[in-house]
């Protein structure tokens, strides 16, 4: 196990060096103009890795560049669910001038029902965001806003169709099933590569809240959408979107001693393993564009020294 979890962690540093050689001289992390809201992911993937120096001349680049006054940040549109990366990247980094602003920006994004919009301003609300913004949140120890968007999430697990999960609302928390919304959006749990982090981002949620706040209702919760994750399709845990709710899984099986779980997100390792190009990157969904490749890298990072800390240490204990 020691020998996996050792490929495991030089697989995530070979994708940090692939993501390095694109920082500007300044800090900046915008190789292309025409791309300027793709630097969200690299202060957290760069700090596991051990880059700090990298990682803060970033976080220095975005407040003296494109920190807005409000919170957010600029050519970022109001992106919740990337500028939540962002806070929880800057916060382990102890970057309180960054991830201050923008959770305090975020909170200010939650509809009354508890969900959040993917983008601010939308009319659905949707678990990705919601759940993200939340953990965010419970970070900086906004536990009220975690626990509303806990709730929204949890809301969700009420299906009309045991075959379908729906994962957004209108913003007075109307579940969006294709009754409401001819464009609705569903993960089909018969279907292969499917938008697992619909559900794993909430179960993720619920675990963090359990340990937060010491109540077990939290880990029932999570627990639920444990079960609902294992009756998705057979690449739920394999699959390149498959990151965050392996993360959840290890998390889970940490909290709970659930085999279950721990199998579930090694087996994301493994195939992250058997993918990870020569130069460090992955290709997504056949896709090999730059863009593509180094938001892999920099997001595979995370999930492989997250989840191999979190099971590593369990084990070592």
């Amino acid at each position: 196990m020691a020998d996996r979890f050792a490929r495991c962690r030089e697989a995530g540093r070979r994708a940090v060096e692939f993501t390095l050689q694109y920082q500007r001289p300044d800090g900046a992390f915008i190789w292309d103009k025409g791309i300027r809201d793709a630097y969200h992911k690299q202060i957290w993937s760069w700090s596991l890795a051990g880059e700090l120096s990298p990682a803060h001349r970033l976080a220095d680049w975005i407040v003296a560049n494109t920190l807005e006054a409000d919170g957010s940040v600029r050519d970022y549109s109001g992106d919740i669910y990337k500028l939540s990366w962002m806070a929880q990247g800057a916060h382990r980094l102890q970057r309180y001038d960054l991830s201050r602003p923008l959770t305090r920006w975020l909170a200010g994004q939650q509809a009354d029902c508890g969900g959040f919009p993917h983008f601010a301003g939308d009319q659905w609300l949707r678990a990705l965001p919601t759940a993200w913004a939340g953990l965010a949140s419970l970070a900086v120890g906004r536990d009220e806003v975690a626990e509303a968007a806990a709730k929204w999430c949890l809301a969700l697990l009420d299906q009309p169709d045991v075959g379908r999960f729906y994962y957004r609302t209108s913003v007075d928390g109307t579940l969006a099933t294709a009754d409401v919304d001819p464009d609705a959006l569903f993960i089909d749990m018969t279907s292969i590569e499917q938008p697992y982090w619909e559900i794993g981002l909430p179960w993720m949620l619920c675990d963090r809240l359990f340990m937060a706040t010491g109540s077990h209702e939290w880990l029932e919760s999570a627990d639920a959408f444990f079960e609902l994750h294992l009756r998705c399709a057979d690449d739920r845990f394999t699959h390149t979107g498959s990151g965050k709710s392996s993360l959840a899984a290890a998390l889970h099986f940490v909290l709970t001693g659930d085999e279950r779980a721990r199998a579930a997100a090694l087996a994301f390792c493994d195939r992250l393993l058997e993918t990870q190009r020569q130069d460090g990157s992955w290709i997504v969904g056949g896709d090999d564009a730059l863009l593509i490749r180094i938001d892999a890298a920099t997001e595979f990072n995370v999930w492989l020294q997250e989840i191999t800390g979190l099971l590593g240490d369990h084990e070592e204990r």
